[in-house]
């Protein structure tokens, strides 16, 4: 048993004072936001022991190992029923160059997760181009651009209470309501529409084939709530996953006798198949469990779970993460109505750290889930979050509707011995099948000490057997501890890149614009070379201000990188590029540099004539120097008489001949414009005139 208190992950931030409520309630009513090896997946792994670091690995182009559980496996799948055809976890690592982002603040992760800027919340959720977005630093929704922050309070300001013509205040809703009272009428209805403006601010959705990575061991996102909603092929890594915090929570007096219920995760999915989530650590940041006021006799909860997994979703892998100090940690299914989930829920859970937490490790309906090598500790915070009439935890395992957990070679360290019958619940299930699990350093038969007092006791006949769906190997049950804590959380990976440990130097741009044949044609290369600094492995090209083009780049130092983008077809005019370096710690842009392309459209035709004795007159058109046309049209006296198509004849002159025939007596004008995609440039007319 461990009795010191894990150090939190991050510093947290400060809490706003508190506001006096009617009876003497307090409440916050503002926002303060503050490995050994994986037997499956040899890429996660630890550190090794021998203290030497492990090389930088590019987090981004990482897929899911073959036999690592749920998320590894291929065949059918029926989110809401509608099937499609699984395959293992790749995420985006098959993304483009241009659908490469470095994101070190909240806007730029929407941005980047919508696939354009200003997105909205659908257009990432549906987005299904392949990405991969690296995070840096901390994203936080609640901070604005000039430094001020928004609190929960700003948010209730802009609410109405119809009827009344007041603003929207939570210490009004709680002073109106009460224990046995489901809150209703005006302010119930303000509290919604509040819950919807906040949403708005602190839920992101992620779509389909996004790996979304933290570089180096301080990424983090903090009080936002991340969904993976009607989504296949995601990947979520190496972040610390902190204070989903609602700031409207909803009293519903017919839970369980009451209970304050919040509407974020910091990490769900949702109806969505093939997803990983590996090293990452989950949190309550500066809103433990223990830190929560008293509201009608309930803990005023503004958590819902770290990361739960719902709506019928399929296929996850739960690997190396660390979930701290938090009481409905993870649930899987969300209802026992939902019966459309029957065959879905599948979930793998391996070599996870769970600290203190006070129930949900997990909760499971409908699913077969795979629980392994992970670790439950209990220190002195497990104590400091109970009252004498509502201990803080509750269970591990629940076996809830219709639900087949296999649970195997478990490590258990309870502050309280005698809790070992508390391990699992029953929740409505009828099997659960636990082997070689270890409590307090002691074999125990967790599921005899649970059906020892079970009013419904749980069989171990179990209808599944996991090496049936994948291949496994489990470490022994007396060394999970010592490997869990070593490898389990964000920040144990050695993330970044091989080919730099610091965002990339500032490419120098140049042009061969009129190199080739003398001409500014609107045909050139944009040239990039990295002189000096740390590696790319992407290069962006922008062309005023947009995106044109983009590069995978191989790192090369001590030798400079170098990039060449061919640009084709531009008119006359001038045009501004910068190259946007990235590699997983961040992205520099270079200086700006001008092209001016003068000589796009063709040049210009020298028309002769012949025949005016005869009066059967000939016209040909040369151009000598100049751009290349495509098209010629020759005009008589304004009318169009000939039109041809021109093929490019560099170096030698383009020519052009046309048969006017015979003319009546009279003098003529003959013009010719020859035209490309760039423009058209008229020739000098020529006069022609026929006496009789």
């Amino acid at each position: 048993m461990r009795t010191t208190l894990p150090a939190p992950a991050g510093a947290p931030h400060g809490r706003f004072p508190r506001r006096s409520l009617a009876g003497g309630i307090g409440l916050v009513t503002a926002l303060a936001l503050a490995a050994a090896p994986v037997m499956a997946a040899p890429a996660a792994a630890a550190p090794p022991a021998t203290g030497i670091p492990s090389p930088a690995v590019d987090l981004g182009h990482e897929v899911i190992a073959p036999g690592d559980g749920w998320a590894s496996w291929t065949g059918p799948t029926y989110p809401e029923r509608v099937q499609r055809i699984a395959e293992p976890v790749t995420g985006g690592s098959t993304a483009d160059a241009a659908e490469v982002y470095v994101v070190d603040d909240w806007q730029q992760l929407r941005d980047a997760l919508a696939g354009a800027p200003g997105g909205s919340q659908n257009d990432a959720r549906y987005n299904q181009v392949p990405r991969i977005v690296y995070v840096t630093g901390t994203l936080d929704p609640w901070l604005r651009a000039d430094g001020t922050r928004t609190t929960c309070d700003d948010i209730a300001a802009q609410v109405t209470v119809a009827g009344s013509g007041a603003r929207f205040d939570m210490d009004d809703y709680i002073a109106a309501f009460g224990p046995g009272v489901d809150p209703s009428g005006p302010l119930e209805q303000a509290r919604v529409e509040a819950a919807a403006l906040q949403a708005k601010l602190t839920l992101q959705h992620i779509g389909s084939n996004v790996t979304l990575v933290g570089v180096g061991d301080d990424a983090r996102v903090v009080g936002a709530s991340l969904r993976i909603r009607d989504a296949h092929n995601v990947i979520v890594r190496n972040l610390t996953l902190s204070d989903a915090y609602d700031c409207f929570p909803q009293w519903d007096a017919g839970d369980a006798g009451g209970n304050w219920n919040s509407a974020y995760d910091n990490l769900s999915v949702w109806t969505s198949t093939s997803v990983w989530v590996d090293h990452n650590t989950f949190d309550d940041g500066a809103h433990p469990a223990a830190s929560l006021d008293t509201v009608y006799g309930r803990p005023f909860e503004v958590h819902d779970g770290l990361l739960d997994v719902t709506h019928g979703s399929d296929l996850v892998t739960m690997s190396w993460n660390w979930l701290q100090h938090h009481d409905k940690t993870d649930i899987i299914g969300s209802s026992d109505s939902r019966t459309q989930d029957r065959g879905q829920h599948r979930v793998t859970q391996h070599h996870n750290r769970w600290t203190d937490i006070g129930q949900r490790g997990p909760r499971v309906r409908f699913g077969d889930v795979h629980v392994y090598n992970n670790l439950y500790e209990q220190t002195d915070a497990t104590t400091a979050a109970s009252s004498a009439d509502h201990p803080f935890f509750q269970y591990f395992w629940g076996a809830g509707k219709e639900s087949s957990i296999v649970a195997e070679a478990n490590a258990v360290e309870l502050v309280d011995p005698s809790s070992a019958s508390r391990i699992i619940a029953g929740w409505g299930g009828t099997q659960l099948r636990a082997s070689d699990t270890l409590v307090n350093g002691q074999p125990t038969d967790v599921l005899a000490a649970y059906n020892a007092t079970a009013a419904s006791p749980l069989s171990p006949d179990v209808r599944w057997n996991p090496a049936d769906a994948y291949s496994y190997a489990l470490d022994a049950v007396a060394d999970v501890a010592g490997i869990v804590r070593a490898g389990a959380g964000a920040g144990i990976l050695s993330s970044g890149t091989p080919v730099a440990s610091d965002a990339p130097g500032a490419f120098a741009v140049s042009d061969d614009n009129g190199r080739d044949t003398g001409l500014r044609d609107g045909d050139y290369r944009i040239l990039a070379d990295l002189w000096w600094g740390q590696n790319a492995t992407v290069v962006k090209l922008y062309e005023n201000g947009a995106l044109v083009d983009a590069q995978w780049i191989d790192g090369t130092s001590p030798a400079a990188q170098h990039a060449e983008f061919d640009i084709a077809g531009r008119i006359d005019g001038t045009y501004e590029y910068t190259v946007v370096a990235l590699n997983p710690h961040g992205a520099m842009t270079s200086r700006t540099h001008t092209v001016t392309v003068t000589d796009a459209a063709p040049g210009r035709a020298v028309l002769t004539a012949s025949g005016a004795r005869t009066g059967i007159v000939t016209v040909s058109a040369d151009l000598w120097w100049g751009t290349n046309a495509t098209e010629y049209v020759l005009f008589q006296d304004g009318v169009e008489i000939d039109r041809q198509p021109l093929a490019a004849a560099t170096p030698g002159a383009q020519h052009a001949v046309t048969m006017v025939g015979e003319l009546a007596p009279g003098t003529y004008e003959f013009t010719a414009l020859l035209s490309n995609a760039a423009g058209s440039t008229a020739a000098r007319p020529v006069t022609v005139t026929v006496r009789g």
